[in-house]
């Protein structure tokens, strides 16, 4: 299992997704008061409970080593669950932004594309895996 560079991948997601959860995600500035608003993760529900998830299917796919398609498949629909908090959070904060307010993005708010990048990396060496167990079955 550890020796897997999928499994790498996976726990780096879990990592990344946790940060996310406890962390702010945009700054915004109001030009005309001067006042900062923080936006942090656990402000809205629906992102929150995304990321929660993103980070919780991952952790369970991580012990699914054995059952390879099964691995896949919590790899595929974590990659859409994370395209959507990317869009959420994104909406979430643009929504809040206009002519007399300037928003500064945190890096934490590019974690989902991140996580996204590695967990398409983590389904190719999983199907790479299936298809060379499969070949070998072949052999025999």
């Amino acid at each position: 299992m550890i020796q897997r560079i999928q499994t790498l991948y996976i726990f780096i997601v879990i990592v990344l997704q946790s940060i996310l959860l406890s962390t702010n995600i945009a700054k915004c500035v109001d030009l005309s008061s001067g006042n900062e608003i923080i936006y942090k993760t656990m402000d809205n529900f629906l992102i929150a409970a995304l990321t929660s998830l993103t980070a919780l299917i991952p952790a369970i796919s991580m012990f699914l080593y054995k059952k390879r398609i099964l691995q896949m498949r919590f790899n595929i629909f974590n990659s859409i669950l994370l395209v959507a908090l990317q869009g959420f959070i994104v909406y979430y904060i643009v929504s809040y932004i206009n002519s007399e307010t300037s928003s500064v993005f945190m890096i934490q708010s590019l974690f989902p594309v991140i996580s996204l990048i590695l967990s398409i990396l983590a389904i190719r060496n999983i199907l790479k895996d299936e298809l060379l167990i499969r070949s070998l079955h072949r052999l025999r």
